[in-house]
């Protein structure tokens, strides 16, 4: 099993280029930000303080103390408007913070390099070493404790020059004080490198931990959008309850119920997947010209139920169609006989297959299951009249109506759409055209009653067969 830090490793690895901008952005925030402002400040004060300090006051050489560190104070007061300006800047940010570093210790070494001169190791000048004695390895420290490029090598790279270069340059301002300091050098070296390596690793591995924790986020999101529509998922990211994401309050539809006739005759290896194209196809449907603000879309679909499929124009949903309910309401059940019989050519089933949807017009009202997963549903009057009314289809007189209906239009097999009467009354005229009449208390029914129906005021029904 790997551990911790093969796995960092290797993720960094496979997402180098986000890593490399992860240490980018570390760099550009330490740029602008408080440390090297703190930095730059300390820098000016240290400068000022060697220059004003009594014991300097007859150096010949103090007055350059003051632009000692001018290259780094300097970049920490030029970078932030020039990344403003060019936003590419950002782009080399480590390398500008190594510069930063490097110019830092050429100024702290000028500076030894003007206090020092050309003075050898004696009692007078016994409190100048011991002042600067400290100093050294707290520079060299600072320094390179810091690491932003994605490989290592190239800190530590960087900090081999920093102390070569500091090395070789104590050595020119004053070999005696070299050799006197050569251990604070190298504890300097050794504790920065160090550090730069805990530095980069908490780096690497607070990258493994985000990433991996958004990677998660993003999964989650994905797969909570399965579930939920996408401006439920914008209102629970907003802070919302799931419970205050769909209306609740009592409205009114017309609720489509399809079912696929005699689907329990259907025998073949894809009958899965044939009804899951369908209901795909009438899911797209539905959503057409879906948009939350305010929340409308062409229908809601309700639920699958085994073979077949519920849908509601009106609630909790508005239509997205200027004309009225009813209209829409027919429209959309013509397209989905559309869609479905594409389905069937697609499914290239050896006998027809039909379907069937009853459209009832009634109140409905939105609710959340109380307990476990909080899905959203639909009760009302208006979804079991239209169940009710799409199984009318099956009764014996009125099949035999709808049949010869039928076979006088030349048609063997058909699917069905029977309407509720307040429906078809708020039909425009071309939809009326589609529809046959249907007298619940004519000849044809006496003995017969229409109580599950639902729907004490039904005098007619309507239906429409096509191909």
């Amino acid at each position: 099993m790997k551990n911790s830090k093969d796995k960092y490793f290797e993720y960094c690895q496979e997402h180098k280029d986000e890593f490399k901008n992860e240490l980018r952005d570390e760099a550009t925030r330490a740029l602008i930000g408080w440390p090297c402002r703190i930095a730059a400040t300390l820098l000016a004060v240290s400068s000022l303080i060697t220059y004003y300090h009594p014991a300097n006051q007859e150096n010949t050489l103090i007055i350059f103390s003051l632009f000692a560190y001018a290259i780094p104070i300097l970049i920490v007061l030029v970078y932030q408007p020039l990344s403003f300006l060019a936003s590419t800047v950002n782009k080399y940010s480590p390398i500008v913070l190594d510069i930063l570093i490097i110019s830092s210790v050429a100024g702290f070494l000028a500076t030894l390099r003007i206090l020092l001169g050309d003075l050898s190791l004696s009692d007078n000048i016994q409190p100048v070493y011991l002042a600067l004695l400290g100093q050294i390895n707290f520079v060299l420290l600072l320094s390179t404790a810091f690491s932003y490029h994605v490989r290592y090598y190239v800190t530590f790279s960087r900090n081999i020059f920093i102390t070569l270069f500091t090395a070789g340059s104590l050595a020119l301002v004053n070999f005696e004080f070299l050799l006197v300091n050569w251990i604070q050098l190298m504890q300097g070296i050794m504790a920065g490198t160090i550090f730069s390596w805990i530095f980069f690793i908490s780096i690497r591995t607070r990258f493994y931990l985000k990433s991996t924790d958004a990677d998660m986020r993003q999964h989650l999101y994905d797969q909570l959008s399965k579930l939920v529509y996408p401006h439920q998922l914008e209102r629970i990211k907003l802070g919302d309850q799931l419970e205050s994401t769909m209306p609740l309050k009592e409205g009114k539809a017309i609720v489509n119920v399809f079912d696929v006739q005699k689907s329990s005759g259907i025998r073949h290896e894809r009958t899965r997947e044939f009804f899951m194209g369908v209901f795909q196809s009438f899911l797209q449907i539905c959503m057409q010209g879906y948009e939350h603000n305010p929340l409308r879309s062409r229908a809601f679909r309700l639920k699958e139920t085994g073979d077949g499929f519920i849908s509601a124009v009106g609630y909790p949903f508005l239509p997205t169609e200027s004309r009225s309910l009813a209209d829409s309401a027919v429209a959309t059940a013509l397209e989905m006989f559309k869609a479905f019989n594409e389905e069937v050519n697609k499914f290239n089933y050896s006998r027809p297959i039909k379907g069937a949807i009853g459209l009832a017009y009634n109140s409905v009202q939105g609710t959340f299951q109380s307990g476990g997963i909080r899905a959203y549903d639909l009760f009302g009057d208006a979804l079991i009249q239209a169940a009710r009314y799409e199984e009318l289809r099956k009764h014996s007189v009125l099949s035999k109506l709808i049949d010869d209906h039928a076979k006088g239009l030349g048609l063997e097999d058909y699917h069905i759409l029977i309407v509720q009467e307040v429906i078809y009354n708020s039909l425009s005229e071309p939809f009326r055209e589609l529809f046959a009449e249907v007298d619940l208390y004519g000849d044809h029914f006496t003995g017969h009653s229409f109580r599950s129906l639902h729907d004490n005021n039904a005098r007619y029904v309507y239906f429409h067969v096509l191909d």
